[in-house]
């Protein structure tokens, strides 16, 4: 199994894949795991291990790949950030400094490689059910807060993501970059 945090392994993904298909014209840049605490009680290997996969692994992947989309002189990044990247949210410390995180690379990627004709965009989605999520979606006082918090008055599904997902794969997208794009449920918008 690959590992986000080993730079040899993605480097070594990243040459079987261009091998294979030639070029890499799309990237969905997506890790992520969170270890819900109060900042009081988060420890150091928790605050590594987050950052370590969803920050690092993020970094990892993106820059291999932009080394091969810098050479083809094209390419698409698509980062997968949160809403916890824009907002604050008690016991996220470590998950929310993470997608900070991406949200900033996204805009400095977009920066730098933008003379290369590669756009960078990240997803900010809301809650979205997935087997990370499964287990608070099952604690109904915790999903109710969520779904109060949420205009539409629902979590997301993963297809709520294919829309915004293959937009920004798209040639209809290709006056877009460094943009941080909520899929949200009106969620950031108060």
């Amino acid at each position: 199994m690959l590992s986000y945090r080993d730079k040899q392994q993605i480097d070594r993904l990243v040459a079987e894949t261009v091998d294979r298909f030639g070029s890499i014209d799309i990237l969905l840049n997506n890790a992520g795991m969170n270890i819900r605490k109060p900042l009081t009680e988060v420890e150091e290997n928790d605050w590594d291990l987050v950052l370590g996969v969803n920050l690092k692994g993020i970094f990892l992947v993106g820059q291999a790949v932009a080394k091969q989309m810098i050479k083809q002189r094209y390419g698409k990044i698509i980062n997968i950030s949160s809403i916890l990247g824009t907002i604050g949210m008690p016991y996220q410390t470590s998950y929310a400094a993470s997608k900070g995180g991406i949200n900033q690379l996204t805009k400095v990627w977009a920066e730098e490689l933008a003379p290369y004709n590669i756009s960078v965009n990240a997803l900010g989605p809301a809650y979205i059910r997935t087997p990370m999520t499964e287990g608070w979606m099952n604690d109904p006082e915790r999903y109710q807060q969520i779904i109060n918090a949420t205009m539409q008055k629902r979590v997301g599904e993963i297809s709520d993501l294919s829309g915004p997902v293959v937009f920004l794969a798209s040639d209809a997208s290709s006056y877009v970059t460094g943009q941080v794009l909520h899929v949200d449920g009106g969620w950031t918008a108060r």
